[in-house]
Formats: C-alpha cells, structure tokens, sequence
C-alpha cells in the first residue's frame, strides 16, 4: 500500500476512524492499550502523519460525533456504523468524549462548530437536550441518539429500553428462572433506569424475586470486581441480567475462575449485543440493539438533514430490542 490513510489504519487496527483521529490529535482521550494497537497498525501500513495532512482534515466535510465514553464496545460499533454510513456522502466523523459532563459536552460541540463542521451525533449527557438547542440557529445538524421525546427538533433514534429490561426478565422467566438479580449501571446510565422500570413490571407480572445491585461502571473488570460481593450475599441468584455485555463478561469470567458454573449453576445475560458477545468464552445470552445498525441509521438520517429539501420531515426512529440466545443461559433444572 503506498499511501495508506486514516481509514486504512483503522480497519488495520479493527478501530473507528475517530478512534485513530483521536490517537493522533488527542492521545489523553484513548487507553493504552488501544494506542498500542493503533500505533502498531500505522508501523506496519507505513502510515505517516503530518500538518498537511491535519489541514485536509480539517478542510473536508466532517460530522462530530460526542460519546459519553470511550471505554465501551458498544459506542466503537456504534461509531462504525455511522462512519460507514456518512462516507457514502464523502463526510468523515470525528469523535469527542464528554465523559458524562454536561460542560464538557458544551465544549465539545462549541469547538466542532467553531471548526466548521457539518453536523453532530450526539449521545446527550442530559436527556432532554435543551443544551444544543442555542446552535439551530447556527444552521448545525444534529443528530441525537437515546433521545426521548418523539417529536424532537431534528432527527433521532432511541432504544425502547423499558422494552428491553421488560422481555430480558420475561425471557430468564421463560427457563424457570424464579430468583433474578439485576446489575443496573452507574447513577448517570438513565438508560439502565429506563429498563428498570420494565423490569420491575415483568417481575411483578411473573412472580420473580428479584434483587439490585448497582455497578460503579459498565466495563468488564467492574463485572469482575462486583462478583465476590454477589457470593457474599448469600446463596446465589438463578439468574443474573447485566446492564451491557461487557459487566455480563466480567460476571462470567470471575465466576468461572472460582469454579461457578455459568450456565449450569448461574444463568447471565447481557444488554446490548456488541461484537464480542458471541466469541465471549461462553458465548452471550443477550438483549440486542445491534449498536452497527443503530450509528448506520443515525449516519443516514444526518445525511438527510444536511442535504435537506423543503419537503424534508424530522423522523424519530424507535427501535425494538430482541433477545439473542446463546450459551450463558440455561432453562432451570
């Protein structure tokens, strides 16, 4: 390859295109691991970077994406997604973390609007996004992924998560499942509190006992470090519902390292269908919402909103989860 790019870095190092524009211009914002990884990929393409190339970037048609963090699978399938999608119009996305800071959040899409960028995809910290409603007039698209209000000012997707919590318990309900303990995300994760309420109206509905328990983050070591004080509690639940998959692999991987059987003594499923969930070691009984398709139809949507006609309509999409089983959940005995 003679002149390898940003997007052939990327698909080397099996990241987004943010992600390498991230490594490259703000380093602070990506793990160490994934920095390696990176780095590695643009040794072996013989990629190499300089002003010129930073001033075609910033001259080329480019959307802003701004993630809550960059620690998730599901937000790097997500991005992916919608990189595909906008690079059918010739636009690249560049992606910022407002780290679930409502100021950095403001920062962040004042910076890629004083850049000239197009347009935004945003999961907003807050979810009823009064925040971006000052830059309309800007003539800025946004996008919102997770919002709420099905008649929003622009166009935007979200999750029925009431929905998912809902048919997750319905389905460990469903293999006799009767004890459930559900391992909600942080106290800024609205969307775990959203399918909570499905959760607790399933419970209801099916005679389930059901417990809590409240995760400091949704990455696999939290899943792991959670582990010993779910043995402590006593005998252990028939099944356990994790907010996202990664806290679901972490649960697996501490219990099988103490000799509990997954799913023989402790059914576990996970929220959100990322990538990785079928190549887990137990591969991973899940509620999916598919985050590829979700970036790829937000991508799309923004497209449409920058290239606009008089006739355009704002769309809400509503997408409905759906239970993916694999081998982390077993029927009762």
């Amino acid at each position: 390859m003679s002149h390898p790019n940003i997007r052939d870095v990327a698909k080397q190092a099996q990241v987004s295109v943010g992600t390498v524009s991230n490594v490259l211009n703000h380093p602070n914002q990506v793990s160490q691991e994934t920095h390696t990884k990176v780095r590695s990929a643009m040794d072996d393409l013989g990629f190499v970077y300089h002003d010129a190339m930073k001033n075609k970037i910033s001259t080329t048609k480019s959307v802003g994406v701004i993630l809550p963090t960059s620690s998730i699978p599901f937000f790097e399938e997500l991005t992916q997604g919608i990189e595909d999608a906008i690079a059918l119009a010739g636009y690249i996305a560049l992606v910022g973390y407002s780290r679930e800071d409502l100021a950095i959040e403001s920062q962040l899409l004042t910076s890629m609007i004083d850049n000239g960028f197009k347009g935004v995809i945003v999961i907003p910290v807050d979810p009823h996004n009064q925040v971006f409603e000052k830059f309309v007039d800007k003539n800025v698209r946004v996008g919102y992924i997770s919002q709420t209000d099905p008649t929003p000012p622009h166009c935007s997707l979200s999750i029925d998560q009431l929905r998912g919590g809902y048919i997750g318990i319905e389905y460990l309900h469903s293999l006799g499942h009767k004890k459930i303990l559900w391992v909600s995300g942080p106290k800024k994760h609205y969307q775990s509190d959203q399918r909570f309420v499905g959760i607790t109206q399933a419970a209801k509905e099916f005679g389930i006992e059901l417990s809590v328990m409240t995760s400091l983050s949704l990455d696999v070591l939290a899943g792991e470090h959670l582990c010993p004080q779910i043995i402590a509690a006593g005998s252990l639940p028939d099944a356990i519902f994790a907010a996202n998959d990664t806290l679901a692999m972490g649960l697996i991987n501490h219990f099988r390292s103490v000799g509990i059987d997954v799913p023989g003594r402790v059914s576990i499923l996970g929220f959100d269908n990322i990538a990785y969930a079928e190549s887990c070691v137990i591969p991973l009984s899940t509620v999916s919402q598919t985050p590829y398709v979700l970036g790829q139809t937000m991508g799309q949507q923004l497209i449409a909103e920058l290239s606009k006609s008089e006739n355009h309509v704002h769309q809400h999409v509503l997408f409905q989860p759906q239970i993916i089983e694999r081998s982390s959940t077993a029927r009762r005995t």
